[in-house]
């Protein structure tokens, strides 16, 4: 695809709510697992774990899931029970079954974009969960493509620049992580825009943010970036 300029879109907690469900989530655990360990322990049991197997686990609910059976039965010593160890899985069912909420001004955004640059989203996580989210999101249509990948890391931003014949110059990524939307973009010479979320998992939280640059940009609302992208054409 030739074009001056292309806009990718992040999805979970960009255009939908998510994490706030996830952190909801981290809470039962702490009560599940509370007649073997206090919460922060807990916490950061699961988060160990969470950390160490996302290569094997990768990313999203079941990859979640997984986590909080392991930390379960690492801080219990092996003795939860199996009763017990159901209701993590019912947890797992309640996230992969929550409904899709748009983000306020999410639609208008990525429609506007749309209508005058070529789009598509960019996200990270269960390849089936996350295009049924995407489909009740009803975004698909403003969308020349949709990735889901298993990482977003530079070198995958390039695989798929490479594919679609975007030169790194001409993309611009709007997303709610400084690890996975902003850093890997200006490491191959694209430009990102960050849009931070009320919270944000450990795993995609930074501990400084990049050096300041006329690549990257920070607002506070989906809802200015048509306005910002204009300003850069």
């Amino acid at each position: 695809m030739s074009s001056p300029l292309t806009v990718a879109f992040d999805a979970d907690d960009t255009l939908w709510h998510n994490e706030d469900a996830f952190e909801a989530a981290e809470h039962h655990f702490n009560e599940i697992v509370a007649p073997w360990a206090e919460a922060d322990e807990a916490q950061r049991v699961l988060l160990d774990f969470e950390r160490a197997r996302v290569g094997l686990y990768g990313y999203g609910v079941k990859s979640f899931c997984l986590a909080m059976i392991a930390a379960a039965c690492e801080v219990s010593n092996n003795e939860i029970p199996a009763a017990v160890l159901r209701t993590i899985v019912d947890t797992a069912d309640e996230l992969l079954a929550m409904p899709t909420k748009l983000i306020d001004g999410a639609t208008e955004a990525i429609e506007t974009v749309s209508e005058k640059w070529p789009t598509f989203i960019i996200t990270k996580g269960d390849l089936h969960h996350q295009l049924r989210r995407i489909e009740i999101a009803d975004v698909a249509k403003y969308c020349f493509d949709i990735e889901v990948v298993a990482e977003k890391d530079a070198a995958t931003y390039r695989r798929i620049l490479r594919r679609h014949r975007i030169e790194p110059k001409n993309l611009i990524m709007i997303g709610n992580s400084v690890v996975s939307d902003v850093a890997p973009l200006l490491d191959i010479g694209a430009r990102a825009v960050h849009i931070p979320y009320d919270v944000t998992w450990a795993l995609e939280t930074a501990a400084v943010d990049p050096a300041p640059s006329d690549r990257w940009f920070r607002l506070e609302s989906i809802s200015d970036v048509p306005q910002l992208i204009e300003s850069l054409v």
